[in-house]
């Protein structure tokens, strides 16, 4: 599946709307970098789908912004299929990130990743 780039900016704007919702019934572990970056996810499913995807976040605007991007992308995604992106898809999605800044990427996709480990025992077909 092709997927359209998606801008920082827009990304951002949606992940400060959304990153301090309650998170849903799959939550993860938080995932944290020696740097001090956190993030984690949670997870709604149906039918072996991840139906919502949100996400908490340290207030770095590039994983915030990642972490929205990749909630976005994984909504309606089947749990066997995901994640559909690794870090390195993760980060040539998302325009605008200076290079310095991408290897937030892969603190997305660890906290996504994470937040999957929760719905093995409930949600295996």
């Amino acid at each position: 599946m092709t997927r359209r780039p998606m801008r920082l900016h827009d990304c951002l704007e949606r992940g400060l709307r959304t990153r301090r919702a309650p998170p849903l019934p799959y939550a993860g572990a938080w995932i944290e970098t020696p740097q001090g970056l956190r993030a984690r996810f949670s997870l709604a499913i149906h039918d072996a789908t991840i139906a919502e995807a949100r996400f908490e976040a340290t207030p770095c605007a590039t994983l915030v912004a990642y972490c929205a991007a990749l909630a976005e992308c994984e909504m309606g995604r089947p749990l066997h299929s995901a994640p559909g992106l690794d870090a390195e898809a993760l980060a040539a999605l998302l325009h605008g990130v200076p290079p310095g800044r991408q290897d937030r990427a892969a603190l997305a996709v660890a906290a996504l990743r994470a937040a999957l480990l929760t719905t093995d025992k409930e949600c295996a077909p």
